[in-house]
């Protein structure tokens, strides 16, 4: 029998901030997350229900310091996700080997000297479009990518899960 290696040593792992915003499109909203954000010393910003769209400009939703990513819902109102990441960090997009485009959940690689995380997004809607089961065996398959590709990273899932019980996810 081998002995317990932990899978990762982390010696702070990055400060987060989560937030079901119920659209950055509304007046001020994006002043109002980036003072919370600069206030609270947020490293990433976990951010649900954007509403954006497409047919926004993505500049206007920048805020100093941060680099952001975004996956709109193109399918129907409301929806869609973003991660907010301080600038003095390393992030980029993780694309899972097999993307799936009808989920909300955006996973984003963010390093630092000091930890390695793969940090999710997810937005899921109270009346889905798709089988509950399909999103949690695509969750857990880019969860299981991850313990096997980068088994020294912590691996982080937030967002709005809706009606899925807790049990459900964990499991």
């Amino acid at each position: 029998m081998q002995p317990y290696t932990p899978r990762a040593y982390i010696v702070a792992p990055p400060t987060l901030h989560i937030l079901n915003a119920a659209a950055l499109t509304k007046p001020n909203a994006i002043d109002h997350l980036a003072a919370d954000m600069s206030g609270y010393h947020i490293d990433v910003s976990i951010i649900m229900e954007t509403h954006l769209k497409q047919k926004h400009a993505s500049h206007v939703f920048d805020i100093e310091g941060y680099n952001v990513y975004t996956r709109d819902q193109t399918k129907r109102r409301g929806g869609g996700v973003a991660m907010y990441v301080n600038s003095h960090l390393r992030s980029s997009l993780w694309n899972s080997p097999s993307e799936q485009l009808n989920f909300e959940l955006l996973w984003v690689r963010v390093q630092s000297d000091k930890f390695d995380a793969i940090s999710g997004t997810i937005y899921h809607p109270p009346k889905p479009i798709y089988p509950v089961t399909d999103l949690l065996c695509y969750t857990e398959s880019c969860l299981e990518i991850i313990a096997r590709d980068e088994p020294k990273a912590l691996a982080i899932l937030a967002g709005d899960f809706n009606s899925l019980s807790d049990n459900d996810v964990v499991s």
